[in-house]
């Protein structure tokens, strides 16, 4: 028998068929790598997936499904019960997923603060879009604009998980430790969108009233509990801005 079949014969026998479906191989007829793929961690290897939206659209969804877990959690069972199995059941992923995107609770605490606060910093533009304070004609229409605030975002199941990490965070030194430069950072965002909408007899006094409403705001929160009255928050919002109102004008718009 010729020496180039013999050879032939060998390397058939030294390769033996890889039929375990979990098993990465090389194809080496195609000259590239395989693996099998599942929903939530997809097959960044398959042909055009590497830095492809679609790629990328699957991991952000799976990423929104476990921040929208997280968040329900946290506003219906609290810090301590929101653990890594809790979330993972009710987002509906595998544990690898989950943990490939968030590696501990601490992680997804942090991640997950991180993007509910996203959306309520509001732009640094006065022209731009987005302001979470809508621009009224006078400092009369802020006693609507803290309802907005109150029922928008404060009040909300995304409002009542932050102040669940914020309260863990109080006794939790590592958590708050990883957090607060988010903090800072969201609360010199806001500043700036509220520089955009009012002013007040200085700049450093436009920033200390808004800190001063948004600690009431967040503060009925804890004095809810104690009232009888249904109506108490509505009431105290109303008297809160007419007491504020005085010491706030809106800044012109570019129309105006």
């Amino acid at each position: 028998m010729p020496s180039s079949q013999l050879k032939f014969r060998y390397v058939r026998r030294a390769l033996p068929r890889l039929n375990r479906p979990n098993v990465l191989f090389y194809d080496s007829s195609k000259d590239r790598r395989m693996t099998q793929k599942t929903e939530d961690q997809p097959d960044v290897t398959a042909p055009g997936a590497a830095g492809t939206t679609r790629t990328e659209t699957r991991a952000d969804k799976t990423r929104q499904r476990i921040f929208d877990a997280v968040t329900d959690c946290l506003d219906q069972s609290g810090y301590a019960e929101t653990s890594i199995n809790r979330v993972q059941t009710a987002a509906g992923v595998s544990r690898g997923a989950l943990t490939h995107h968030f590696p501990s609770k601490e992680e997804m605490m942090v991640r997950t603060l991180e993007h509910l606060l996203a959306p309520v910093r509001g732009p640094e533009q006065a022209s731009e879009s987005g302001h979470m304070l809508r621009k009224g004609g006078a400092a009369q229409d802020l006693p609507a604009e803290l309802h907005r605030l109150w029922a928008r975002v404060i009040n909300t199941r995304e409002g009542r998980a932050v102040m669940e990490i914020l309260v863990a965070s109080r006794t939790d030194e590592t958590l708050r430790t990883r957090i607060t430069p988010s903090l800072w950072d969201y609360n010199d965002a806001f500043n700036r969108n509220i520089a955009n909408l009012y002013t007040a007899s200085s700049g450093e006094d436009l920033a200390l009233l808004w800190s001063i409403c948004r600690s009431f705001m967040r503060g009925l929160h804890s004095q809810a509990p104690y009232e009888r009255d249904p109506e108490i928050i509505t009431k105290m919002v109303d008297l809160f801005a007419r007491i504020v109102s005085p010491h706030l004008a809106t800044r012109p718009g570019p129309k105006e």
